[in-house]
């Protein structure tokens, strides 16, 4: 399985809990282990640049983790719909009982005005992109803000408090 990350903040605590070791710095940061991990960037350009490069090597199925803004604070949740704030378009995602299952509008900056479920910044161009190469994509996210880019919590405790829910569905 590959995991993308868009930042080394959301990215660090599965490195460490899984061991993996830094294979590549550029264009992109790849990581190596039982799994590969790509931190590809933020932003719809870079998820759909990483991942394609990253898939052309080794298609495999990919697994989004990430942070979102939301209504409850390190709540996490799996993304069963992505809509793209720019495109409208809708991308439906199998279900998942593990999880709360919860939509996410990607949008093309930071959103800042509370809408109903998650808001993130890469979620429409890696679903894309993974079925571009045929690959099946699952995406969790926990909520890092309330709709306010300047408060969002940019330390790796989000992630890593929910990292045993994480790696169980790995």
């Amino acid at each position: 399985m590959l995991i993308y990350c868009a930042t080394t903040t959301e990215a660090r605590p599965i490195i460490e809990a899984m061991g993996l070791q830094r294979r590549q710095k550029a264009p992109f940061t790849i990581y190596k282990g039982s799994h590969t991990l790509l931190i590809g960037g933020i932003g719809k350009c870079r998820a759909a640049a990483s991942l394609s490069h990253l898939l052309t090597l080794s298609p495999e199925p990919v697994l989004n983790v990430g942070l979102a803004a939301g209504e409850e604070i390190g709540r996490l949740y799996h993304i069963r719909k992505v809509i793209d704030a720019d495109t409208h378009q809708v991308y439906h995602l199998p279900p998942l009982d593990a999880l709360p299952n919860e939509t996410c509008t990607t949008h093309s900056r930071p959103a800042a005005t509370p809408h109903k479920g998650l808001a993130d910044m890469e979620a429409s161009a890696l679903v894309c992109t993974a079925r571009l190469y045929r690959q099946p994509i699952a995406i969790l996210k926990v909520v890092s803000d309330p709709f306010d880019p300047k408060s969002v919590e940019r330390s790796s405790h989000l992630i890593a408090q929910n990292l045993p829910k994480i790696l169980s569905l790995l």
